[in-house]
């Protein structure tokens, strides 16, 4: 290692020590199921990260949503007829992908469709650092997710490292400098292998006793680390230099990194986790030529990821260790759907991730995202799987954690997708194949603890209802049995009595009547299975009382009911009947004298009476008067009652009056003092009063 290299990474290493306690030793009598050494090759995982936000929807691409992708990102899309067609979840690889069809045909490549998360960060720098620590996005944590597994499963490191057991790096960086994903609570688990085959000790002995006080803690904190790394230069450079070979890489910054990675893993090092890292994927410009949509900067990045993933498992696949590798890719985000005229993309949300191996459950997993034709710049990608799921199935899945390992690691639960063979699922029924004895049953079937379909109706398939309530004393209550789900034929029973059928016969709707009030047991079977049925309480209520709200519209000569208490009402107005079973109701009424009954169905509701007069409107004129005027009387009456009072209630005046042809009848109030009086006008049609002033 460079002499400016190690000051750079110890300067972090310095750095944490001063902000930092010393860690606790390891417990000697505990068992680790993960991370357990590095004496004995075992499964490593190898993290690539694609840094500043990869194109999810022009590296896999949905092709039932190709048309509307077409509408939306017309400066980047990809030709179709120059995709990669996978045959499978109408799916397809950009064309640089040539040699990721080859690892996805023989299963060992597993897409996850829409990862992210909840309120995603459109920032470089805070979703990069969210991805890495596992944090929510409300959340700023300063150590990454495998800096806490390696810290959980070592908890006295580096103090005790290398050692007989542990000689090798837990976790080793490509590049030159510590990420946050490597980062701990407390240290920095991760060794720096910038140049594996120029790695140098540092040129001391490091054999200071340091006194016991703050400085001579730290000193002594230094002092060990400065060890370890001399001690991790030298088993890494031997294992370098062991595992040369022939194999050509991609002459290509991943493509060096892979090859010192490969390198290293056949020259018999145990590291357990590795650390790649892929610039360049900010495409905000020039994400595509603009003559040729096949071609540009992403290309370029993803021939990258196919030249480098195939070399290395080329190479792997020499020696068998390609069975012990998982490769995981994530990047920060994805990009937005709508294109710029730039021929780029900008920040997006969820994207596709990638997971390489020999020992995968290759199904693709997750829906294709769903793109409409009238979005706009600001629409994104919605998450299907957070991308801690990912995360949790991998420290489970592959690397050997339990419940109590993905509480420390991630806090929090977060339900599993199935990474490896030995968690696949093919059928999606939730029983995992090892252990599924029917492992072809329809996608979305009830199973039981053996995987095989137990039969089941939707909750909503059958609709059990009170559709009639019952007097006391009476049997005039129903129940109305009905199903959405006409692929079966069904037999109803009240208790242990036979109550009818749902068929085609009756449109699949059964109607019960004649029942009291009272709780009655409803039970459903289906024919042809005979281990199921359903059961429904369902209870028969006394009716409310009928309730009635009339008003009267004089000018439309109508009258407005507004009914409550039952479903059908009885209506009789004038000797014309009304059957309704709308609870409001407009009716014409007739001038003079209207008659109106309402029923109902059931006796014990009542009934509601009511006489409404509609009268005609008179006209009375001259008004003031010295004495004579005359009242106009519309309508067809042939006599009309005319009493006249004072304001005080005294009667004035009392005639009957027959009413001309010209329906203007006279009246003379000369006798009577000025002032004002109530005229009342009372006849078949009429009957109405009105002031008339005297002066």
């Amino acid at each position: 290692m460079k002499r400016r290299d190690f000051i750079h990474n110890f300067s972090h290493a310095l750095a944490a020590s001063t902000m930092m306690p010393h860690l606790s030793y390891l417990d000697a009598s505990k068992k680790y199921s993960l991370l357990e050494n590095t004496v004995e090759p075992g499964k490593i995982l190898i993290v690539l990260r694609f840094d500043g936000g990869n194109d999810g929807l022009n590296m896999i691409t949905p092709m039932d949503q190709y048309a509307n992708l077409n509408k939306v990102r017309p400066h980047v899309i990809i030709p179709e007829k120059k995709l990669i067609q996978l045959g499978k979840n109408d799916l397809a690889f950009h064309p640089e992908f040539k040699d990721m069809k080859i690892l996805f045909d023989e299963k060992r490549m597993k897409i996850i469709q829409n990862v992210g998360y909840a309120s995603p960060d459109l920032s470089h720098f805070r979703s990069s650092d969210i991805w890495q620590s596992a944090s929510d996005f409300n959340e700023f944590v300063s150590s990454g997710w495998l800096g806490r597994l390696a810290e959980h499963e070592h908890p006295n490191f580096p103090t005790a490292y290398p050692n007989n057991k542990f000689p090798d790096p837990l976790a080793i960086e490509l590049g030159y400098s510590n990420s946050l994903l490597l980062t701990g609570k407390t240290t920095f688990p991760g060794f720096i292998a910038g140049d594996p085959q120029n790695i140098n000790e540092i040129l001391n002995e490091f054999d200071t006793n340091y006194p016991s006080t703050y400085a001579g803690d730290k000193l002594n904190y230094i002092q060990t680390i400065a060890k370890q790394s001399n001690l991790y230069s030298t088993v890494v450079k031997k294992a370098y230099l062991k595992g040369n070979h022939s194999v050509k890489f991609p002459d290509t910054e991943l493509g060096g990194q892979f090859y010192q990675m490969s390198r290293l893993i056949r020259g018999g090092l145990n590291t357990r986790v590795y650390h790649a890292i892929l610039g360049g994927f900010d495409t905000h410009d020039s994400q595509v030529l603009q003559d040729d949509h096949t071609q540009g900067n992403h290309a370029k990045l993803l021939k990258t990821v196919n030249d480098g993933i195939i070399a290395l498992m080329k190479c792997l696949d020499e020696t068998g260790d390609s069975d012990r590798i998982m490769l995981v890719t994530f990047s920060e985000f994805g990009r937005r759907i709508v294109s710029r005229s730039t021929n780029g993309t900008d920040h997006g949300t969820a994207f596709p991730m990638m997971i390489f191996g020999n020992n995968l459950n290759a199904n693709v997993l997750g829906k294709n995202p769903k793109i409409d034709p009238k979005i706009t710049w600001e629409d994104n990608l919605e998450a299907e799987f957070d991308f801690r799921q990912i995360y949790a199935s991998v420290i489970e899945q592959w690397l050997g954690g339990n419940d109590a390992t993905l509480k420390n690691v991630l806090t929090k639960s977060y339900t599993q997708v199935g990474l490896t063979k030995a968690y696949a699922d093919d059928d999606m029924d939730g029983i995992l194949d090892r252990d599924d004895k029917c492992l072809n049953t329809p996608i979305g079937a009830m199973v039981d603890t053996n995987g095989c379909e137990v039969f089941s109706l939707a909750p909503d398939a059958i609709s059990v209802i009170a559709s009639s309530t019952s007097c006391i004393g009476q049997k005039n209550g129903a129940i109305t049995i009905s199903t959405s789900n006409k692929n079966f034929d069904y037999t109803l029973s009240i208790g242990e009595t036979s109550a009818g059928v749902l068929t085609k016969a009756n449109n699949y709707t059964q109607k019960i009547e004649n029942l009291a009030v009272g709780t009655y047991s409803i039970t459903i079977r289906v024919e042809g299975k005979p281990s199921y049925e359903r059961k429904y309480e369902v209870k028969i209520s006394e009716p409310q009382a009928l309730n009635a709200v009339t008003s009267v519209d004089s000018v439309t000569a109508s009258l407005n009911l507004n009914l409550k208490g039952a479903e059908t009402y009885f209506i009789n107005l004038n000797g014309i009947s009304t059957e309704t079973d709308n609870s409001k109701i407009n009716l014409p009424l007739q001038k003079g004298l209207n008659t109106l009954r309402i029923t109902t169905t059931k006796e014990c509701q009542g009934a509601y009476n009511q006489e409404i007069f509609l009268s005609e409107e008179t006209n009375i004129f001259p008004n003031p008067t010295p004495g004579p005027a005359k009242i106009f009387i519309p309508g067809n009456d042939f006599v009309v009652d005319i009493s006249i009072h004072s304001m005080h209630g005294t009667s004035a005046m009392q005639t009957r009056h027959n009413i001309p042809m010209n329906r203007l009848v006279d009246v003379d109030l000369s006798d009577l003092s000025a002032g004002m009086y109530l005229v009342k006008m009372s006849g078949n049609t009429v009957r109405t009063t009105c002031k008339l002033i005297k002066y």
